[in-house]
C-alpha cells in the first residue's frame, strides 16, 4: 500500500527543540510516541454492505454499524486506528451531505424565560439545547436538528414543542490529510438494491421483478459518474493522500439463471446487473485514477472471488436450504428485516481477505 506519512512526531519535535538546549525524549518516550505516530488511519464510508449490517457486534442499530465489519477486521489485523461512517441504506450523496436518520421525534418542556426577554423562542431553544431535551447522539457524526413548532407563555413561563431530527454529518467529513487509506462500497441502493431484493427474491412477482432490473440497468451510468464524483472528493480531501478503495458486491445468489413466473430469468438478469456494475465501477476508478495523475492510488476491489464465485449466495428458490449461504435469507431466524440479504461474518470475513490481498 503506498504511504506517505507526514513528519513523525518525534522528529517534529527534535527538529523544534534543536539548538535551543532542550533535553531529548527519553529513548522509551520516543519509540512509543514514535509507534503511536506511525500507525496508520482508516475511514470506512458507504452503505449497509460496509457499515456492518449482519456481522452482529454493533456498535449502534441507527446505521447498523459493526466492530466486525471488512473494514474494522483489515485495521485490527494492520493495527491501524479506524473510523466508520458507513449507514446503512447510504446513497453516494450521503457522501457529500447530511442525512436524516429515523423520523423526527416531538418534546415539549416549559422553561422560565424573564417576562420581556426580546426573543423568547431563541431564549427557550437555546436552554433546551443546553439541556439536550432531544437526546444525546450515540455516534459522534450524528447531531440533533432543533425546530421550534408551537409555543406559549404565561407570564415567565415560556413553553414550547421542539422537533428533533436525527442528522449524519456529510460521510467525507471524517476524511481528513491523516487519513491512509478509505474504503467503500457504493451504488447499490443509488439503483435500487431494495427493491430488487423485494421484488425479486421475496414477492417473485416477474412483472415488477423486471422492471426493477430494467431501471437498475438504466442507472448505472449515471452511477458510475456519481461514483467519480465521490471518489475524487476524497481524494481531495485527503490532500492526495489516502488509497482509496472501492469494493464490489458479492453475488446475491448463487445461480446465473433463475426464473420466475412464467419464463422471467431474474438470476440471469440480476448476474448481468451486478457484472455490468463491477465493470462500471472498476472503469470509474481508473478514470479517476488518470484524472488525478495516475498515481495508482486508487483500486477496485473485486469480492466475488472471495466469496467464492456464486457458491455462497442465497438460493433463491421459496423454502431452501441456506446453510452455504453468506447472507443473511430473508425471514433468517435470529436477524431482523434491516440484516437481511447482507453479509454473515463469513461473508464479512471474505470481504475482508479480499481487500486486505489487494492493500498488500
Amino acid at each position: 500500500m503506498r504511504r506517505r506519512r507526514a513528519l513523525s512526531i518525534v522528529t517534529a519535535v527534535a527538529a523544534a527543540l534543536g539548538g535551543v538546549g532542550a533535553v531529548a525524549p527519553s529513548a522509551a518516550t520516543a519509540s512509543a510516541v514514535e509507534k503511536a505516530a506511525d500507525r496508520p488511519h482508516y475511514v470506512q464510508l458507504g452503505d449497509s454492505f460496509s457499515s456492518g449490517n449482519g456481522a452482529g457486534n454493533y456498535t449502534d442499530r441507527t446505521c447498523w454499524r459493526s466492530r466486525d465489519n471488512y473494514g474494522a477486521r483489515v485495521a485490527r489485523s494492520h493495527g491501524a486506528t479506524y473510523t466508520n461512517v458507513a449507514c446503512s441504506g447510504g446513497v453516494i450523496d450521503d457522501i457529500f451531505s447530511p442525512r436524516e436518520l429515523g423520523s423526527a421525534t416531538w418534546r415539549t418542556r416549559t422553561y422560565e424565560v424573564p417576562v420581556g426577554t426580546v426573543n423568547a423562542r431563541a431564549r427557550w431553544l437555546k436552554q433546551a439545547k443546553a439541556d439536550r431535551l432531544c437526546g444525546t447522539p450515540a455516534q459522534k457524526d450524528y447531531s440533533y436538528e432543533y425546530s421550534v413548532r408551537s409555543s406559549a407563555s404565561l407570564g415567565s413561563l415560556y413553553t414550547a414543542t421542539v422537533r428533533c431530527q436525527l442528522v449524519a454529518r456529510p460521510q467525507i467529513d471524517a476524511v481528513t490529510r491523516q487519513t491512509d487509506a478509505v474504503f467503500l462500497t457504493i451504488g447499490g441502493n443509488d439503483i435500487g438494491f431494495t427493491s430488487i431484493v423485494t421484488n425479486c427474491l421475496v414477492l417473485r412477482e416477474a412483472s415488477s421483478c423486471k422492471d426493477k432490473m430494467t431501471a437498475a440497468d438504466e442507472g448505472l451510468a449515471d452511477m458510475k459518474r456519481r461514483t467519480k464524483q465521490a471518489l475524487k472528493a476524497i481524494h481531495d480531501r485527503s490532500g492526495g493522500r489516502a488509497d482509496v478503495y472501492l469494493l464490489g458486491y458479492p453475488h446475491l445468489i448463487n445461480t446465473d439463471s433463475y426464473r420466475i413466473g412464467w419464463n422471467y430469468d431474474a438470476g440471469l438478469a440480476l448476474t448481468k446487473l451486478q457484472l455490468r456494475g463491477d465493470a462500471l465501477q472498476r472503469q470509474a476508478v481508473r478514470e479517476v485514477d488518470r484524472v488525478v495523475g495516475g498515481s495508482g492510488g486508487f483500486t477496485f476491489v473485486d469480492v466475488k472471488p472471495a466469496w467464492g464465485g456464486y457458491t455462497h449466495g442465497l438460493n433463491p428458490h421459496a423454502l431452501a436450504d441456506q446453510r452455504s449461504a453468506w447472507l443473511v435469507p430473508v425471514l433468517g431466524v435470529g436477524n431482523v428485516y434491516y440484516e437481511w440479504v447482507h453479509p454473515t461474518p463469513a461473508g464479512w470475513g471474505a470481504s475482508a481477505l479480499a481487500l486486505s490481498t489487494s492493500m498488500t
